[in-house]
C-alpha cells in the first residue's frame, strides 16, 4: 500500500509517496505565487489546488501502479476559502500575517472576556487567526459573504476536492478562534458574537481517522491507486510532530519558512500562560492529548533575505548564497544583537509591528559576521520562547529538527549552543509528509498505533551537542537579548507606520 502525504505550505506544496517502512519512493513539489503588499498576504485557492494536482500526479507517475493507497493532508493554519452554492471559490486565502481584519476584530472583542476566550479556544485573542479575516470579509465584501455556503480551511478544501466531503480536524479548527478545543465543537458563544453560522464550517473529526475515499474520477486523473483511503491529517506542526513520538521521544522543531517548536503537553496550559505569551493549547493527533506552538513566522525567510541582500552576486550566478555566507562566518559567537522579525513576530509577543533590528555593529563587521548574528538572533528568539514556556515542557532527549534549514550544520551547532540542548536531525527532510504517512499507516491498520508506526518508519540521523564554552557565552548574550524587544519596540512601531 502506498502512503501518500500532502504537505501544504504558504509558499508551495509537496506530495511524497512513502512505502510501509517509511522510505520516500517519490516526491513532487511546486511553489506558488503569494501576493504580498503592505498589510496584505494572500493566495488563490484555485492555483493552490492546481499545484496540488500537478505534484500528486508527478509523484505518482514515478511509482509502479498499486491497487491500494492511503492519503493524508498536512496544512498551514488560519487561511480559508469561501465556496458558493455551486462549490466555486469566491474569496482569496488570507494568510496568518495578513493584517486585514484588525479593526473589526478589536470591535468584536469589546465586552468579551479574554480569559474566557483563552479557556475555550486555547488561544490568546489575536487578529492573526481566521476569525479576524472572516469579520473583514463580512464588513468589506458583504457580497462575497452573502453568497458563502462553506468556509473551508485549506486542509478541508483539499479533502473536499479529493473526496467530496466537508471535514476538518480539531487542530485545524482550533486555528479559527471559534472552536472549543476541550469539548471539540464549534463554540456557540463566539459564533454568536461574530454573527457567523455554524453550518458554514466543516464537521470536525479526530486526526488520524479514515474520513472517506478519493473519488474514482479524481483517482484516475491524479494517477492515484484505485482504492485510496482519505485519512484526516491536520495543522502542519502537530502532524510533523507525530514523527517525534517513536521509540525515543523528542520535541519536534520544524525549520522552514517559519520555525516552530511543538512540545506535546502532559496537561493543557493554564489560561494565564496563554494570555501572557500566546502559546496555545492545540488538540494533537492523539485523542485527549494537546500540543503547543512556539514559533517565529519569518525564520527561513530571514535567512533567505540575508543571502539575497549580502550575497546578491552569488545569487545571480546561481550559487547557494547561504553557503557562501556560512563559509565567511566567524567561528566564535558574535556580540551583534539581532531582533529577528521581518514582518511581525510569532510567540511570545504576537506583535505585527515587530521588525528586523541589528544593533552593536562597528566598521569591522563583515557580511559573515552579520549572517552569523542573524542565525544567533533566530536561536535566541526560540530560547526566549522556551524560557517563557518552561524547559520542563521539552523532552529530555532534546529537539528533533526537520525542514530545509536543518540541513545547515552550522545553524544546528549555533542552535545547540544557544539553547544548551542536544539537536537531532530527522533523516527524512519531509517531516510534514512523513507525519501524514505515519497517520495513514496507523489508520490503515499496517501498525497498531501511531507510536508503533512512528517507531518503525522514523530514522534519526546526526546529533549535534552543545559546547560548554559557547553555551556560557550565549548565556550572557541572552541576558541582554531579553531586553532587545522593548528597546526597539517604539522604533519598530514607527517603522511599521503605527506610531
Amino acid at each position: 500500500m502506498y502512503l501518500i502525504g500532502i504537505d501544504l505550505g504558504t509558499t508551495g506544496v509537496k506530495a511524497v509517496v512513502f512505502t510501509e517502512d517509511g522510505q520516500a519512493a517519490a516526491i513532487g513539489y511546486e511553489a506558488y505565487r503569494q501576493e504580498a503588499v503592505k498589510g496584505k498576504r494572500e493566495l488563490r485557492a484555485e492555483a493552490l489546488w492546481e499545484s496540488c494536482g500537478r505534484v500528486l500526479a508527478a509523484a505518482m507517475g514515478k511509482c509502479p501502479p498499486q491497487e491500494e493507497g492511503a492519503l493524508c493532508v498536512s496544512s498551514f493554519g488560519e487561511g480559508f476559502v469561501c465556496l458558493d452554492e455551486k462549490g466555486r471559490e469566491i474569496s482569496p486565502v488570507m494568510l496568518l500575517t495578513d493584517d486585514r481584519g484588525q479593526a473589526e476584530f478589536d470591535r468584536m472583542l469589546l465586552g468579551l472576556d479574554a480569559g474566557q476566550i483563552a479557556r475555550v479556544t486555547g488561544l490568546k485573542p489575536h487578529h492573526s487567526y481566521s476569525l479576524s479575516k472572516i469579520l473583514y470579509l463580512k464588513e468589506h465584501h458583504p457580497e462575497i459573504y452573502k453568497d458563502t455556503r462553506h468556509i473551508l480551511l485549506m486542509g478541508d478544501y483539499l479533502y473536499h476536492k479529493l473526496g467530496g466531503e466537508y471535514v476538518t480536524d480539531h487542530s485545524m479548527a482550533s486555528r479559527t478562534m471559534l472552536y472549543d478545543v476541550h469539548r471539540k465543537r464549534w463554540d456557540p458563544g463566539l459564533l454568536a458574537a461574530a454573527g457567523v453560522k455554524e453550518e458554514l464550517f466543516s464537521r470536525p473529526v479526530q486526526g488520524g481517522t479514515v474520513v472517506g475515499q478519493v473519488l474514482p474520477e479524481m483517482a484516475r486523473r491524479l494517477s492515484l491507486p484505485r482504492k485510496t483511503l482519505l485519512v484526516m491529517g491536520g495543522h502542519d506542526q502537530p502532524v510533523a510532530a507525530v514523527a517525534s513520538r517513536g521509540k525515543k521521544v523528542y520535541t519536534m522543531c520544524s525549520m522552514g519558512t517559519s520555525e516552530c517548536i511543538t512540545p506535546i503537553l502532559k496537561e493543557p496550559l493554564a489560561e494565564e500562560q496563554i494570555l501572557s505569551w500566546g502559546h496555545p493549547n492545540e488538540p494533537f493527533m492523539e485523542a485527549g492529548v494537546y500540543n503547543t506552538l512556539a514559533y517565529n513566522v519569518t525564520s527561513g525567510l530571514l535567512s533567505e533575505w540575508a543571502a539575497k541582500v549580502f550575497a546578491a552576486r552569488e545569487c545571480q550566478e546561481g550559487r547557494p548564497a547561504y553557503q557562501i555566507l556560512e563559509q565567511e562566518m566567524p567561528q566564535a559567537p558574535t556580540k551583534i544583537m539581532v531582533l529577528p522579525y521581518l514582518h511581525g513576530s510569532g510567540t511570545p509577543y504576537l506583535d505585527a509591528d515587530a521588525r528586523l533590528s541589528l544593533l552593536g555593529m562597528d566598521e569591522t563587521a563583515r557580511r559573515g559576521d552579520i549572517y552569523r548574528a542573524i542565525l544567533e538572533g533566530l536561536c535566541m528568539d526560540q530560547r526566549l520562547n522556551i524560557e517563557k514556556l518552561g524547559r520542563d515542557r521539552l523532552e529530555r532527549a532534546g529537539l528533533l529538527v526537520t525542514g530545509g534549514a536543518s540541513r545547515s550544520r552550522a545553524w544546528l551547532q549555533i542552535k545547540a549552543d544557544v539553547l544548551d540542548l542536544p539537536i537531532h536531525r530527522l533523516e527524512c527532510a519531509q517531516a510534514g509528509a512523513l507525519g501524514c504517512a505515519i497517520l495513514c499507516a496507523a489508520a490503515a491498520g499496517i501498525y497498531p498505533s501511531i507510536k508503533e508506526a512512528a517507531g518503525a518508519m522514523v530514522q534519526v540521523g546526526e546529533t549535534v551537542e552543545p559546547r560548554r564554552e559557547e553555551s556560557c557565552f550565549y548565556q550572557e548574550k541572552y541576558a541582554v537579548y531579553q531586553t532587545l524587544y522593548e528597546t526597539c519596540r517604539k522604533v519598530n512601531a514607527y517603522a511599521a507606520g503605527n506610531l
